[in-house]
């Protein structure tokens, strides 16, 4: 059985983290965007809605329940890297020190997330499967535009939770359905959490801690769907996880080019100044830039393709 524990260098990276979030005394925290009253608000829409879908689970349980429901080689965590698929990955190695792991190297992910996957999958001995998109977020790009903001949609007029950008269906959706095809997976262990936005929080009100995704044909388990940050940091300090080096200076890790957050401009100028200046090129200029951002409309973007060299 491999070990999921960490030695020294990875507990630094766990205390890094709680400065980061503000959690170690020291002060608010680059990552702290929202106070934990604001956390709590969107936890309890959720919990409202998902209590009346299904009983609300705790972590391990949840975890639990999905490998019995559907046994061990029909489940797989979907890790992208990120702080809290990293927790939940961490839990789950604890229940079934085998268990399927999934990542997407899409092409955008920020550097350091991509160090932090190749040597994560190392030290842990991940039974872990790696997918390529058939398309680049720039060929999605030149022919879609840069994602739009994601707005909440209204439930109440049958709307969906939020609009997914084309690139998310490429890079992410698509992928995630072929291996689940290819490799006859029913159910997908996922690190989205209610407080990290209200989209989230409104999507669990929706359709519970844990449903069936009729388009993907498997199941989605949220095992930390209702906690705060403060909970997420103070089990990576406990168990000695670490987070990837990105979260020194961003609260999210995601796709460095996403335009689909709000927030993503001041992220990027502070994580990578060459790659902001590259995106400001790209959406036709700094005026262009600020009244996309300010109006959430979708600017004509460059038609040549390409990256960063």
């Amino acid at each position: 059985m491999p070990s999921h524990t960490v030695g020294n260098w990875w507990r630094r990276g766990a205390e890094d983290g709680a400065r980061l979030l503000g959690l170690d005394g020291g002060g608010a925290g680059l990552m702290k965007h929202k106070t934990e009253a604001q956390e709590l608000a969107q936890i309890e829409l959720a919990r409202r809605g998902a209590i009346q879908r299904n009983p609300i689970y705790e972590p391990s349980e949840l975890i639990k329940l999905a490998l019995e429901r559907h046994g061990s080689d029909k489940v797989a965590v979907s890790w992208s890297g990120g702080r809290c698929s990293t927790v939940i990955l961490h839990m789950a190695l604890q229940i079934c020190p085998d268990i399927r792991v999934f990542h997407t190297d899409h092409g955008v992910h920020y550097p350091e997330t991509s160090r932090y996957v190749r040597r994560m999958a190392k030290e842990w001995n991940l039974n872990l499967a790696i997918a390529k998109p058939e398309r680049t977020f720039w060929e999605i790009v030149k022919e879609k535009g840069f994602p739009k903001p994601r707005v909440p949609m209204d439930p109440k007029r049958g709307q969906s939770a939020v609009r997914t950008p084309a690139c998310c269906r490429w890079l992410k959706e698509k992928p995630l359905a072929d291996f689940r095809k290819k490799e006859g997976i029913e159910a997908f262990i996922v690190g989205m959490r209610a407080a990290e936005a209200r989209i989230r929080a409104l999507s669990m009100y929706q359709k519970g801690q844990f449903y069936l995704v009729k388009k993907l044909k498997a199941w989605k388990y949220n095992p930390i769907a209702f906690w705060i940050t403060k909970e997420l940091v103070s089990y990576c300090q406990a168990n000695d996880v670490p987070i990837s080096p990105i979260y020194k200076t961003a609260f999210r890790s995601g796709c460095w080019p996403c335009t689909a957050f709000v927030g993503w401009r001041d992220q990027l100028m502070r994580t990578n100044p060459k790659y902001y200046d590259f995106m400001v090129k790209k959406l036709g200029g700094q005026q262009m830039l600020d009244h996309f951002y300010r109006t959430r409309v979708e600017p004509p973007c460059h038609t040549e393709r390409g990256g960063l060299d």
